[in-house]
């Protein structure tokens, strides 16, 4: 009697930070990743390539809230691509374009990180620029995970 025992292994790769989507049918990820707070409390993501550009901002932000976009310019997403010297720029704005963006909540952020998820559906800033048969740009089952967070340092004034 004889027994054959295989093995399947498996391999995994962990691509921590990382932010990427699927744009259109196909993969796209972030080669460069950076998320900003400004002194007001805005908070923007940025996620790019040699030539393609997403952005996500949102307005005065909250861990473990959803932000709808399309309604205002509040939170807003964009994309941008160049091509031969051209800027393509495609937006979500208060009437264009829909989507969320979602962070995570507090207890699952990792200190010093933002993490969340986002759906963007854009329409060209300038009906004159459209990159060929692409009226629109929809990013889905979007993730942006621990990105490193810049919050400007507080500055405290002294008391005459």
């Amino acid at each position: 009697m004889a027994f054959s025992l295989v093995s399947c292994e498996e391999e995994l790769t962990v691509n921590t930070p990382t932010f990427e989507a699927m744009k259109s049918y196909d993969f796209w990820r972030a080669t460069k990743l950076t998320a900003n707070v400004d002194n007001s409390g805005n908070l923007v993501i940025v996620g790019a390539t040699d030539s393609e550009n997403v952005t996500l901002f949102i307005h005065n932000y909250e861990s473990g809230k959803e932000y709808e976009l399309g309604t205002t310019n509040h939170h807003v997403a964009t994309y941008s691509k160049i091509e031969k010297d051209t800027v393509y720029l495609y937006s979500t704005s208060s009437s264009t374009g829909k989507g969320y963006i979602k962070l995570d909540p507090v207890e699952k952020q990792v200190p010093g990180t933002i993490s969340g998820t986002f759906m963007a559906e854009m329409v060209p800033v300038d009906p004159a620029l459209v990159l060929p048969e692409t009226p629109s740009v929809n990013l889905n089952k979007g993730v942006f995970f621990r990105i490193p967070l810049v919050i400007p340092p507080v500055v405290e004034t002294p008391n005459p």
